[in-house]
Parts: structure tokens; C-alpha cells; sequence
């Protein structure tokens, strides 16, 4: 079961000072949120006497989640052409332990309407919006997914009453007499498990600095706006491996230092055609992003770095994501590969980078990122009497995947199990590539893609039934169609490894909309 409460309270005052030329509003609120995960699972005997009877005692989990806000906001407007904007927020969250759990974010923002002023009166008839904007504020961040409390030093139950001998679990020799019950001399006894904790997690920091300038021409028929950021992140939430020996687990939830995000954003609206039978809206956004990491809080050595990302199938507990300072965040972290004359792998061949005569793990090397520099979207509607048609396309530049399907099935150990023998057609096929292969920068591909994310075509009835009835009937595909070079099954992998071995299905839909 899940449930999740929410209380917003505000009071805003507004005011108009006409003798200044001034307008003021203020708003002030509380909000508070809980959210519950709650349920219970048993184990039956599935065989004998008692089959289908309960084995042993129910198990309940409970999981509770809150955060609380304090906020506040003031808009200032003079002669409605210069405007300031300042907020703050106090944020607590039951994640984190009494000496972190409470955030305090605050912004400003600085606009002034250039075109209100007098001396861009001549551009009027062609300029009709201009706004310079520049900003600073503070965000935090804590949402560590189902880790609900990383502080607290917490055990468990070892393995919910299983007789089978593991790790969670020690034997206790059994009397004579009750053998025969159990079908062994011992019984298995679970036993409680700690389980790894951090004190000093703290909520993730994210300063942004924003440089912007809206505008508009022909009466806003085009219209939009450029903007400048940098981001810097301090403090970053990432789960990640620690050294053996140090807590008790091998990976766990922690802060490991600072990243900075620089980037430009641009955006246009336009209406090309405006007709009383034809119109045409199109909205084009183009974003550029780079990020790289500026400080690691566990080491100050130029070559250390942090494992990260999520696992791969090659080895066990492996990864081949890593973060390091200068380096842009989850760079793949690979052996370089050597080729044949004719482009393919040369099997157990690598670059020996550091020139010692041997290959190791000194050998590896930081080698693209799963994030894309270029994102663009693309939408456009068409409306032609009583027919419209929309579409949206978009594109991910710059974004490299590390594909750990091909990485796990490419040895011909892997490919004689498969029940296709089709499913690796046209890849180079391994004898035994080994775990040292599979993290060669050869699966790392370049999955940049263009995808069509929907299309829209319908036909309307403004007035049926003596305009008492609107009708329109339409059709749409979802994920019609992607172009890319990658060879996965598809290149939008938000992680960075690809372990799809599912497509994304195209969805086709019929529809009425009725208007009484």
C-alpha cells in the first residue's frame, strides 16, 4: 500500500502604491508531506501434508518518508519595468540525521522591460517584447529513491525463516527425536544483520547563476528567449562503492564532492502562417550543456576517482562509470582497445597507456560520458480548416552508451545458449572475452538519435445537432519511429548501460473527443 499526505498553507498580501508606481506582493506558507509504503509477504508449503499452509510468521515492512517547508516570496515591480523577485525556503527532510536534515535555499532575480523604456519607442511597430533578466538561487536536493534512512545504524532479519543454509543464517544442531521432521542434523537459525549506514549525509546543493533575455517581434508572432547558466553542485548525492573495510557494506548512499554545469538554452515560438483557412505554430528549443567534476571530497590525489553508475553483468558488483575531477560525471571507465587493419577487436589486445609492460587496471582511462551535449525538441501544428495535424521530434547529441547486452552475449560461450541464433547477427563474435574485455571502450557507443516522439492527425465537426454537439475524431502514434547509428535496441539510455532487451513499442491510438 502506498499513501502520501499533503498540507499547503500561504497568506499573500498584494498592494498597489500609486504614488510611487509600485506594486508589492508577498506570500508566506507552510507545506508539510508524508508518504507511507506499507505491506506484509509469507512464504506457503507448496508440497505434502501441508500444502499450501503458511511456513512461517507474516512479514510486515513499513517505510515513511516526510518533509516539511517554511517558504516565503516577494515580487516588487516599479513602473511595471523594473522587477525583483526574492524567495527563500527552509526544507527538512526525515532522510537525513537531526544535525542535516534542514536546508535553507534562497533567490533573487533582477528583470527589466527594455522595451517599456522611451528611447526604443521607433522599434515598437517591429520589437514588441524585450527582457533582460539575471538571476541567483540555491536548490536542494535529497531523494535517494527507496533509501529511507541512510543515517540510522539499522539491522535485519537475515533470511525470513529459509532452512537453507546462507550467509544470514547459522546452523543449530537438532535433538535426535525431530531429525526425521527436518531431513537433516541441523536447523537453520537466522540471525540479525547490520546493515551499512552513513552519519554524514546531507542534503545535495545546486547554485545557479542565470544570464537571460526574452523577446518577441511582429506582435509575438515570434517570440522566445536565450538564456547562460552555470550550475554549481555542491555536496552531490551519488550511491557509490567504499573502500572494504570501512562501513558495513560495499556500496551505500554518500556526498562525494562538488560538480559545475555551464550551458546555453535557446528557445523560439513562431506562427509562419496565419490564415483564416491555415495555421501554423512551430516551437523549436535548442540546449547545450557541459559538466565536469570539480572536487572529490574523499581523496586529493589528481588520479583518484569513484566508482559509480549502475552495475554490469562482466564480473561481480562491477561497474564502468566513474567520477573524477575535471572529468565530466559518469565517464565510462574502460580499457582502450586495439584494432585489426579491417576495424575489428583484436581479442585480449589493449593499450598499454601507462607503458609498463603490462595491461591493468592502471591501464584504464576515462572515455566519453552518458550525458548529451546537444539536446533538441521540435514541435509543430497544423491546422487547415477542420483538420490538424501536430508532431514532435527530438534529439540527443553527444550522448555515448555502454551496451552490456552485446558485452554479455559476443563469446561464443554466451552465443551457443541463445535459443536465436540470429539475435547477434552482424557483431563481432568473441572466443572468450573475459571480464577485462567486456570493459573495453569497444561497447561503448556513440548513441546519439533523432526520435519522432508522437504524430497527430484529427478532423473535427464544430457543430452537430444544431450546435449542440462538437465532435472530433483523431488518430495518434506514440514512438513512431527513431533514427541513430547505435545498434542496441535503443540509444535513450537515461544510466548510461544498456541492458534493454525489450524495445520501445509503438503505440497507436484512435480517439473522440464529444463536446455537448
Amino acid at each position: 500500500m502506498k499513501a502520501n499526505l499533503l498540507l499547503d498553507f500561504y497568506l499573500n498580501y498584494k498592494k498597489e502604491f500609486e504614488s510611487i508606481r509600485s506594486n508589492l506582493d508577498v506570500t508566506a506558507g507552510y507545506s508539510w508531506q508524508s508518504f507511507r509504503w506499507q505491506g506484509n509477504s509469507l512464504t506457503r508449503i507448496n508440497s505434502g501434508e501441508y500444502n499450501n499452509f503458511q511456513a512461517y510468521p507474516t512479514s510486515y515492512y513499513r517505510n515513511d518518508l516526510a518533509l516539511v517547508s517554511f517558504f516565503g516570496r516577494l515580487n516588487y515591480g516599479f513602473m511595471d519595468k523594473y522587477l525583483l523577485t526574492v524567495t527563500v525556503r527552509r526544507d527538512g527532510t526525515s532522510r537525513f540525521s537531526k544535525d542535516h536534515r534542514w536546508g535553507t535555499f534562497p533567490s533573487v532575480a533582477l528583470a527589466w522591460r527594455l522595451i517599456d523604456e522611451n528611447f526604443m519607442a521607433s522599434l515598437r511597430p517591429v520589437l514588441s517584447d524585450l527582457k533582460l533578466r539575471v538571476g541567483y538561487g540555491v536548490t536542494g536536493q535529497q531523494d535517494l529513491g527507496d533509501d529511507f534512512f541512510p543515517y540510522l545504524p539499522v539491522y535485519v532479519i537475515g533470511n525470513n525463516g529459509n532452512l537453507e543454509p546462507n550467509t544470514t543464517s547459522y546452523p543449530n544442531p537438532i535433538p535426535e527425536s525431530l531429525r526425521g521432521q527436518y531431513g537433516s542434523d541441523y536447523a537453520f537459525i537466522n540471525v540479525l544483520k547490520p546493515n551499512g549506514y552513513n552519519t554524514d549525509i546531507k542534503w545535495e546543493e545546486t547554485h545557479t547563476w542565470n544570464v537571460g533575455v526574452d523577446f518577441g517581434f511582429l506582435n509575438n508572432r515570434i517570440n522566445g528567449s536565450l538564456d547562460f547558466y552555470k550550475r554549481k553542485t555542491k555536496d552531490l548525492l551519488t550511491f557509490t562503492t567504499v573502500p572494504a573495510g570501512s562501513n558495513l557494506t560495499n556500496a551505500l548512499n554518500m556526498n562525494i564532492g562538488d560538480l559545475e554545469n555551464t550551458g546555453i538554452e535557446f528557445t523560439v515560438s513562431t506562427r509562419p502562417i496565419v490564415t483564416q483557412d491555415l495555421t501554423w505554430s512551430s516551437d523549436f528549443n535548442i540546449a547545450w550543456n557541459q559538466n565536469k567534476i570539480t572536487k572529490l571530497t574523499a581523496g586529493n590525489d589528481p588520479d583518484f576517482f569513484i566508482a559509480a553508475g549502475e552495475g554490469i553483468s562482466a564480473g561481480t558488483g562491477g561497474t564502468i562509470q566513474a567520477h573524477k575531477v575535471g572529468h565530466p560525471a559518469y565517464s565510462y571507465y574502460v580499457y582502450q582497445q586495439v584494432y585489426d587493419q579491417d576495424g575489428n577487436p583484436i581479442e585480449g589486445q589493449y593499450v598499454d597507456r601507462n607503458g609498463d609492460g603490462q595491461i591493468t587496471e592502471a591501464d584504464k582511462y576515462l572515455y566519453h560520458s552518458r550525458d548529451p551535449k546537444v539536446v533538441l525538441t521540435w514541435s509543430n501544428s497544423v491546422n487547415y480548416k477542420n483538420w490538424d495535424f501536430g508532431i514532435v521530434l527530438r534529439a540527443n547529441i553527444g550522448n555515448w552508451v555502454y551496451n552490456d547486452f552485446e558485452a554479455s552475449n559476443v563469446s561464443k560461450s554466451s552465443t551457443a545458449s541463445l535459443p536465436l541464433s540470429n539475435l547477434m547477427a552482424n557483431r563481432f563474435i568473441f572466443n572468450d572475452l573475459g571480464v577485462k574485455g567486456a570493459m573495453s571502450d569497444y561497447f561503448v557507443r556513440n548513441a546519439s538519435f533523432l526520435r519522432c516522439d508522437n504524430i497527430t492527425v484529427g478532423y473535427t465537426w464544430p457543430s452537430l445537432i444544431n450546435d449542440a454537439l462538437r465532435l472530433r475524431l483523431y488518430g495518434a502514434v506514440q514512438n513512431p519511429f527513431v533514427i541513430t547509428k547505435y545498434s542496441g535496441l535503443d540509444p535513450e539510455v537515461f544510466s548510461g548501460v544498456d541492458k534493454n532487451i525489450y524495445p520501445r513499442p509503438i503505440t497507436v491510438s484512435l480517439g473522440v473527443v464529444a463536446s455537448f
